[in-house]
Order: C-alpha cells, then sequence, then structure tokens
C-alpha cells in the first residue's frame, strides 16, 4: 500500500508541475537531473515551431543562434556539474526564422535529502529590454503577472516564517488583504484550529531545517469552508548554503482527499463484508481482495497478486476441475457466473461449501473493466437444507401412516372381497370337479376367475406397500388421470362409510407427467380424505366430491377437489400449508404441510379457495415433462 501511495503522490506532484509549467505565461520547461529534457510548455513550442519529439533528449539546442550555441551548451552543462541555479542570455529563433534575445534561467529542484530531482527552467524574451534601471524596473510587471496566473497559492516568507508577499490567488481565497495576510495572526484566523495544532511542531522544525518539507491542512475560504490544501515548502540559499528566504506553493486537494476518504471507507465496508470479495481484470489478474480472503483461506497477498489462478488454489482437488472450468469461462467471456465449491478453512483445515458469483462491471462504453466475485459459506446451509429434507421425508411417511390408520376399513374391503371370490370359484371348481360328470370347462373358467381375483389382491397389497413404505424417492412418466383413478378406486370403501359420492372430470389425452407416483398419489388421497372429512357433519344436502383433471391455460397439469363441506375461515386461507396448522380437532396439520412440499418439487403450486356455496375447493398443478427436485 505504501508503494502504491508513494506512485500516486508522484503521479499527483508530476501532473500539478505539468500544469503549473504549462499555464505559464513564458517559455518554460523541466529536465531531470542529468540534463535530459522531461517537459517543455505549450508557449514554448509554439514560439519556436518545434515539436515535442524534435526537443527531446538536447534537441531544443537547435532553436538558439548558431553563435550562441557553445556559449548557451557550456553554461547548461555547468549548471549541471556545480548543481547550482544560473542566468544567460541568447538568441532564440522564432517560428517565423527571425531570432530575438531571451534570458535563459535554471532552478534546481531539490528533494528532502537536498538531492536534485529535477531542474526548472524559463526563457523571457529581452530583445526589447534595455540596460538601465527603467528597463529593468519595466520587467518586474511581467514576473508579478507571471506569479499571480500561477494556479497555486504562492508565499514569500522570511526567515521566520513570516509572510512578505503572496500572489492574487491567497487573497481571492482567503478575501483577506495583504496587509491582513502579513498580520502575525495571520495562520491562526485561515487555518482550521485542529491542523493548527499538528503542523505546527513540524513547520517550526522543518523552517530550522533549511531543507524543503511539506505539511498538509485545511484553509479558511472566503465562503466560510474549509478545504484542504497540500503546502510544500522550499528555501532560497544564499552562496553558504544559508537560507535568504522562503518560497511556499498550496494546492488544493480537497477532492483528492474526499475520494481518498471514500476509497478507504469502500475498503473498509468491502473488508468487513462477511464473506470473501475480491475483483480480477479481464485476463483474469487478482486486482482487488477484501481481508476476509486472506483471513479464511490463509494466503498471503503476495501470492494471490503473482497468480491469476489463486481463487482456485484452496479449492477442494474434486471440485477444482469443474468450477475452474467454470471461472475461466465466465471471466473470458465476461457473463459472469454462479458455481458452488468447497474451499480450504485455514482455522481448522476443513472443507466448506461456498457460493460463488461473479457479475461483470463496465465502463460507460460497455466495456468489461474488472469481473466481481463473491465467495459466502454455505456450508450450514446446505447442512439445514440435507435436515430439512430428512424432515419432509419423515413427515411423509408420517403422514402415510396417518392415513393408513383411516383407510383401514377401505383396506379390509379391497382385500376380503377379492379373497372371498377366490374361496367362492375355489368351492365351485371343486364341486364341479367332483361331480359325476366333472363340468371341466366351467372349472377352467373358474379357475380363470380365482387367478384373477388374485391378481386383485396382489395388486392392491403392492400398491398399499409402497404407498405406506419409507421408499427414496422414484422418477417415472406416468398419466396422472389414471393414478387419480386408482387413489379412487382404493379409498372407495372408505367414502361409502363416510356416505360420501365421488363424482370425476377427467381429460383425455392429458401429458405425460414425470414425477413420482406415489408422492403424488399421497396429496390426491391427502385431499380426498380432508374433503370426506370436512363433510361428516353435514346434514340436509348431499356429501359430493367433485374431482376434475385438465390442461390448464397455463399449459401445466391440474387436480382439482371440490367439496360441499363446512369450508374454511377466509382468514385462514393463507395458513392451511403451514405445518403443524389444522382445522380438525384430531389432525395433525402436517398432511396439507407435506403436500405443498410434494407438488414444489415437482416445480407446481398448491392452494385452496373458499366456494361461493358450501365447501372448498383445494387444486394443484405441475408441469408436465419436469422431474422433481430433493
Amino acid at each position: 500500500m505504501t508503494s502504491i501511495n508513494a506512485q500516486t503522490d508522484a503521479h499527483n506532484m508530476l501532473f500539478e508541475l505539468t500544469l503549473l509549467i504549462d499555464a505559464l505565461p513564458c517559455l518554460a520547461w523541466s529536465a531531470f537531473p542529468d540534463g535530459q529534457t522531461e517537459f517543455i510548455n505549450q508557449r514554448w513550442l509554439e514560439y519556436t515551431g518545434l515539436t515535442v519529439d524534435q526537443v527531446a533528449d538536447h534537441g531544443w539546442i537547435e532553436a538558439v543562434h548558431p553563435d550562441d550555441r557553445k556559449r548557451v551548451g557550456d553554461y547548461w552543462r555547468s549548471c549541471i556539474t556545480s548543481q547550482s541555479s544560473g542566468g544567460t542570455e541568447a538568441r532564440l529563433r522564432r517560428r517565423d526564422g527571425t531570432y530575438r534575445r531571451f534570458l535563459f534561467h535554471a532552478n534546481s529542484v531539490h528533494d528532502a535529502a537536498s538531492a536534485i530531482v529535477r531542474w526548472i527552467g524559463i526563457n523571457v524574451d529581452v530583445e526589447d529590454r534595455g540596460h538601465d534601471k527603467r528597463a529593468h524596473q519595466s520587467h518586474e510587471p511581467n514576473l508579478s503577472q507571471i506569479i499571480n496566473t500561477i494556479p497555486a497559492h504562492i508565499y514569500v516568507l522570511n526567515l521566520e516564517g513570516g509572510v512578505q508577499y503572496v500572489n492574487q490567488a491567497v487573497t481571492d481565497y482567503t478575501g483577506l488583504a495583504m496587509e491582513d495576510v502579513q498580520q502575525e495572526d495571520y495562520r491562526d484566523r485561515v487555518i482550521h484550529l485542529e491542523d493548527l495544532e499538528k503542523v505546527r511542531a513540524p513547520r517550526a522544525a522543518g523552517l530550522r531545517s533549511a531543507v524543503p518539507f511539506t505539511t498538509e491542512q485545511r484553509v479558511l475560504g472566503n465562503d466560510g469552508q474549509y478545504r484542504w490544501y497540500l503546502v510544500r515548502y522550499k528555501p532560497l540559499l544564499d552562496e553558504h548554503g544559508r537560507v535568504v528566504r522562503w518560497y511556499v506553493a498550496a494546492f488544493d486537494i480537497e477532492d483528492r482527499k474526499r475520494a481518498v476518504d471514500r476509497l478507504q471507507l469502500l475498503a473498509s465496508m468491502i473488508d468487513s463484508i462477511p464473506a470473501s470479495v475480491w475483483s480480477v481484470t479481464p485476463d483474469g489478474t487478482p486486482d482487488v481482495v477484501n481481508q476476509g480472503w486472506y483471513d479464511y483461506t490463509g494466503i498471503t497477498p503476495e501470492y494471490v497478486h503473482s497468480h491469476p489462478g489463486a481463487w482456485l488454489t484452496p479449492m477442494h482437488p474434486d471440485d477444482a476441475e469443474a468450477a475452474g472450468k467454470t471461472y475461466w469461462d465466465g471471466i473470458q467471456s465476461g457473463s459472469g457466473f454462479t458455481t458452488e465449491a468447497r474451499f480450504l478453512r485455514a482455522l481448522d483445515g476443513t472443507y466448506r461449501w461456498h457460493l460463488n458469483r461473479a457479475v461483470a462491471v463496465r465502463d460507460p462504453a460497455n466495456n468489461i473493466t474488472r469481473l466481481v466475485i463473491t465467495s459466502t459459506d454455505i456450508e450450514d446451509l446446505k447442512i439445514a437444507q440435507e435436515e430439512l429434507h430428512q424432515a419432509r421425508a419423515a413427515l411423509a411417511h408420517v403422514t402415510r401412516v396417518t392415513a393408513m390408520g383411516e383407510l383401514t376399513a377401505s383396506i379390509a374391503h379391497e382385500i376380503n372381497q377379492p379373497l372371498a371370490g377366490i374361496i367362492t370359484n375355489a368351492n365351485t371348481c371343486l364341486r364341479m370337479l367332483a361331480a359325476d360328470q366333472p363340468n371341466v370347462e366351467g372349472a377352467r373358467e373358474t379357475a380363470r376367475r380365482t387367478i384373477r381375483d388374485a391378481d386383485r389382491v396382489s395388486e392392491v397389497i403392492a400398491h398399499l406397500r409402497a404407498l405406506f413404505a419409507k421408499k427414496e424417492v422414484a422418477i417415472d412418466p406416468f398419466d396422472l388421470t389414471e393414478a387419480t383413478e386408482e387413489v379412487i378406486a382404493m379409498c372407495s370403501s372408505d367414502m361409502q362409510r363416510k356416505e360420501t359420492l365421488i363424482r370425476t372430470d377427467f381429460a383425455d389425452g392429458l401429458p405425460i407427467v414425470f414425477g413420482d407416483r406415489i408422492q403424488l398419489q399421497q396429496v390426491i388421497l391427502n385431499l380426498l380424505t380432508n374433503a370426506a372429512d370436512a363433510m361428516l357433519t353435514v346434514d340436509g344436502r348431499s356429501r359430493e366430491i367433485h374431482i376434475k383433471t385438465e390442461l390448464d391455460a397455463d399449459d401445466l397439469v391440474r387436480v382439482t377437489v371440490r367439496d360441499t363441506g363446512v369450508g374454511f375461515n377466509s382468514a385462514d386461507a393463507d395458513k392451511l400449508f403451514r405445518a403443524f396448522f389444522t382445522t380438525k380437532s384430531h389432525g395433525m396439520g402436517i398432511g396439507l404441510s407435506v403436500s405443498r412440499s410434494i407438488i414444489e418439487s415437482h416445480h407446481g403450486r398448491i392452494w385452496a379457495i373458499k366456494n361461493d356455496g358450501p365447501g372448498a375447493t383445494f387444486t394443484f398443478a405441475i408441469p408436465h415433462g419436469f422431474a422433481p427436485t430433493g
């Protein structure tokens, strides 16, 4: 982070320097410590007609009059060798080919260790200047104009730091006159009290050190608002290295400060997110990584920023190939990705499931600038989902067992009826064969009826065993109308006992559905049983259940069960499918809740409405061609 800040400060300083030099109303330039050209301002280029490439290195010397070139070159080399400022006069060629006399002046800029970091120079047109005092004085307004044009606050201080002169930018910003600025309490009046105390001692020490130094402080403007300023101090030394005066430039950094504060706040927020967050450039290079990722994985920033695939390093080996392909495909296409994978937690060395999402960030031109990735620990959620799945399965089993108790009579009837037929047919067959003239053909037909009844018993037992056994979900294609008819046949005796009539309205040619036949039959059985129970206390009107299958307007296969019972309170409509909510005096309140889970696992929905007349209507609808989820 320190190196990044240092680079940013250097870039900002260079940018500020470029703006300053380009804004000067004279020919100005800067050079590196070894004399190589760094920057030439626009006025210099416009005056000479040369390009930036032509003046690079020492190409600028070509604009100097041939008779003056050696002298100017010697002067410049002496400045570099002695590392001291200096000046000379020479003729400089204008773009129209004429030469005018200019004052060439170079000034060295030093760092905190007194080493030269660059040279700053100006070329001032003195062709029309005389050599008398009046001519010299006529040049002063030009110098003042230059200083007042600089887009920064310029101060000239005495040895003790007292203000001797400020440029117009200072008076315009503060609203104070020159005589006000020169008062001893000037700093107390314009610098924020908190900052005044912070910079007082460093400033005093800097003024005693005779080397350049820098401070930051908030300065009060004439609008009553404080703005942050970066203040740079540079001493003017005499030939003995003693301070003659101080030159100060203050740059408005309020907007930069706010931007930095926002970035720091954003960084703090990202680090506080309870998930791993990071971003990558379009080529997959890690960009920003929050602290959560480092803490969770134990991987260092150095490793992350030197390995484009660092995200995959702590991933479980069994997940790496599939997730890695999803990762790179999502980055290279710019479409992002969503994937689940296990990551190694450094705290305890265990792998835990994470949900990983990536979205692209685009610039105004819709170009992808980076992808932001979040990785959220969902291990506990995974465990809870598995426990919920097991609980639902257990509830479904309990519901089926409960229904079995209510259907005991129906089961006995369904089995006793074909058993009685088997016994009767067997006795008849024996009598036919024991007669003086055995009726072989009649016995054969009777045997066929016996086999038919035995098959019926076998089917009933197999169906009931499947319905009430605890089996894994079976995904099969089947006709929902046929499955509904089987449920009606199975509970017909129970409906007769409850004096309930079932009327059917089945659609022909319904699409085949894919799912668990037994589970969906459980839902139908539950709806029929609830409808019959809702009519047990009904007197004075018939107890009827209308059950209908159809393909609805949404292309879903729908089953509707309508009764003429007591109905339900409209306020309870949203509660009917909640676990343990029941309107029965002896109900468990899990039948409809389990039914909803089954229907939702088949990508469908179930709902209830109160009839305009007596009773209620329960409906479920599922898509055809879809298998249920676990």
